[in-house]
């Protein structure tokens, strides 16, 4: 082989692979975009015209679509928020106190990544309808905690594996008192990971479908279920629009984050 044809080998092919690949993953997923467009009532792809009849419908409080988008958001926040919390004082307290009753703890608390869901599920409905926690917003929110802090706990950890303890020794060393160190000297450092662990919650919690199934009824319809049912109803084309909303503000979400890390850079440099 030429030194041409290597030197084109080694840097068009691996280029030519990614984008083959991420064509692979998101061209299925662009698909639901003309469909939304659709003036039918069945998933099809618009062939009279285009219709915004079904993004429409995503705002009609009567068809149930933005009650359980506000559901799951209020939820997903909630969890969020409780997840990252209590994943935090747990990853620093097992980085403090290293030792056998630390380690024992984080197996136990990374146990719903072990236990299929639906093993998991079915012991909830139990313990849940004993304490009358069966179709409430707590109850979901609970499991929905339960369930994230495990990926919020990886995350913390991973940051605080990067933190040197002589730091929180010389604060110490210096007069700092407990609050003081933490946030002086360990929020700052586990920051990207505690932002990241809370991003992880949000997700787990607005996708997560299989507990929520069991846990809940007709009072509380988060937006998985409310796709659920119309899955197994009748297959509406406004699955097409919420997926294509979805869609967008993760692009745009991502273009954001992209924007706003450049610029920190830049300004840090």
């Amino acid at each position: 082989m030429s030194p041409r044809l290597r030197r084109i080998g080694e840097r068009w092919l691996p280029w030519t692979l990614a984008w083959l690949l991420l064509a692979f993953l998101f061209v299925p997923v662009l698909v639901v975009v003309p469909v939304a467009l659709t003036a039918k009532d069945y998933l099809s792809l618009p062939t009279s015209g285009i219709s915004f009849q079904h993004f429409a419908s995503l705002a009609d409080w009567r068809a149930g679509w933005l009650p359980s988008i506000l559901t799951s958001l209020g939820i997903a926040l909630a969890s969020s928020i409780a997840a990252t919390g209590v994943s935090a004082a747990f990853a620093i307290g097992a980085w403090v106190y290293a030792g056998r009753w630390p380690s024992t703890m984080r197996i136990i608390l990374l146990s719903p990544l072990i236990v299929p869901p639906i093993i998991y599920a079915v012991g909830m409905v139990r313990l849940w309808s004993k304490l009358s926690l069966l179709d409430s917003w707590l109850g979901v929110t609970i499991v929905h905690v339960i369930l994230a802090m495990p990926l919020a706990v990886l995350a913390i950890g991973a940051s605080l594996s990067n933190l040197d303890p002589r730091l929180v020794q010389a604060a110490r060393s210096l007069g700092a008192r407990p609050p003081t160190v933490f946030g002086r000297v360990i929020l700052p450092n586990i920051l990207p990971g505690t932002i990241a662990g809370a991003i992880l919650a949000f997700i787990v919690s607005w996708d997560e479908i299989t507990v929520t199934l069991f846990i809940t009824s007709r009072r509380l319809v988060t937006l998985p279920r409310k796709i659920w049912t119309s899955i197994a109803d009748a297959v509406d084309p406004a699955l097409a629009a919420i997926a294509t909303v979805m869609l967008v503000v993760t692009i745009v979400c991502l273009l954001l984050r992209m924007t706003v890390w450049e610029r920190l850079a830049q300004r840090r440099s």
